[in-house]
């Protein structure tokens, strides 16, 4: 014992324990163990989109409404949930769920109402392990932190939202209220420093509702693929109560351009004998993306084992010079160009000589004529 504080050690038993405290004065009881199960959980909503599943709610659950939860069971392979519960922090309150196992330690537990005041989250299961009996049984854990839902309710209709560069965009979005009424203070932020414009305030009666609106522009040299978090936040009046909602924005220029790149042969130099090892064969060619397109935004190498050389034309940005050096031994090359918004167009050619090309034709044909004169062959 040091001062008030008095410290009691249990013996290492199984089961449920009770503790009963006389006093006159008012105490605090702590409670600490040792065990590998915890479990883990977050408010998910049925997923919209077209494969199913839930999403997990940033902002916090609304007071007196059904919600869902997640449980991820941690710390051992063998051990169920059977019970989870919301336990008021003050009082004994506290409301029932139904549990739903999705398998490798997940549960979604749904209840009808989430309460007004706040809460723990109290989940009870069985221990399955056989083959220690001092680890099996029935398990109770509690969340570390209390919860408090909201009587607001900031909701947006869109969740994924695109943004053209240099165009303002509106999000519409919507405030609701199982509580109190009076003019709400509204607050939008996003982690890009864009710019923003919104109502300072919405009024709104007890239990009603309310729509806004944010606009937002991402300045013209935003780059391509750019993804904005913006927050909405409505505080009460009393400023004892507040809620948010999180959404993604993408910053996408609109696509203009579906026409590929286009290559020109400037020039081809080949005279490849029949020893492909003692001689070298090249071609420049030019590659545009045309009067209205993106520009040609790179130029690769997809078949040949020769060397690329790559640059821009003088005084044009548009043209792209290519040029390429190979051994005989490697007569094909394919060239891929792709423009800014990723059309593709494959340019192939070769570096083998016409006579090559004849000699290796009257050779197969002698060929096929000695097999034709075969005896095997004759027809009598």
């Amino acid at each position: 014992m040091v001062g008030n504080l008095r410290m009691l050690k249990l013996l290492t038993l199984v089961g449920v324990w009770k503790i009963a405290i006389v006093s006159k004065t008012a105490y605090s009881l702590k409670v600490v163990g040792e065990s590998p199960i915890d479990f883990l959980f977050d408010f998910i909503e049925e997923s919209e989109g077209p494969f199913g599943g839930f999403d997990v709610i940033d902002n916090r659950p609304t007071a007196g409404g059904n919600a869902s939860l997640l449980v991820m069971l941690i710390g051992s392979e063998v051990a169920t949930v059977t019970e989870v519960t919301l336990v008021e922090s003050v009082g004994s309150g506290q409301v029932n769920s139904t549990v739903e196992a999705l398998g490798g330690g997940e549960y979604v537990v749904h209840f009808d109402r989430i309460p007004s005041v706040e809460f723990v989250v109290l989940v009870k299961g069985q221990n399955n392990n056989s083959i220690s009996r001092a680890s099996s049984g029935i398990f109770q854990r509690q969340s570390t932190t209390s919860l408090r839902a909201s009587a607001l309710n900031v909701a947006v209709d869109e969740l994924d939202i695109v943004l053209e560069p240099g165009t303002p965009r509106s999000v519409s979005f919507s405030v609701m209220t199982t509580g109190e009424g009076g003019s709400f203070t509204m607050q939008a932020t996003n982690d890009q420093g864009f710019t923003l414009y919104y109502p300072p305030s919405l009024f709104l009666d007890a239990g009603g509702s309310a729509n806004g609106t944010v606009n937002i522009t991402a300045p013209p040299n935003t780059p391509s693929g750019t993804v904005i978090t913006l927050t909405i936040e409505a505080v009460a009046p009393s400023g004892a109560d507040s809620d948010y909602a999180v959404l993604h924005l993408t910053v996408l220029p609109t696509v203009t351009d579906f026409t590929p790149p286009v290559c020109k042969l400037l020039s081809l130099n080949s005279d490849c004998p029949k020893n492909c090892k003692q001689s070298m064969w090249d071609l420049s060619v030019q590659v545009t993306d045309g009067v209205n397109g993106t520009g040609v935004d790179r130029v690769s190498l997809r078949e040949g084992s020769g060397a690329l050389n790559i640059s821009m034309a003088a005084g044009n940005d548009n043209v792209t010079l290519v040029s390429y050096v190979a051994s005989c031994c490697s007569p094909d090359v394919q060239l891929v160009a792709v423009d800014q918004v990723g059309n593709v167009e494959i340019c192939r050619y070769s570096g083998a000589s016409w006579s090559s090309r004849v000699d290796y034709s009257i050779l197969l044909c002698f060929t096929l004529l000695s097999l034709s004169l075969q005896p095997e062959n004759v027809i009598i």
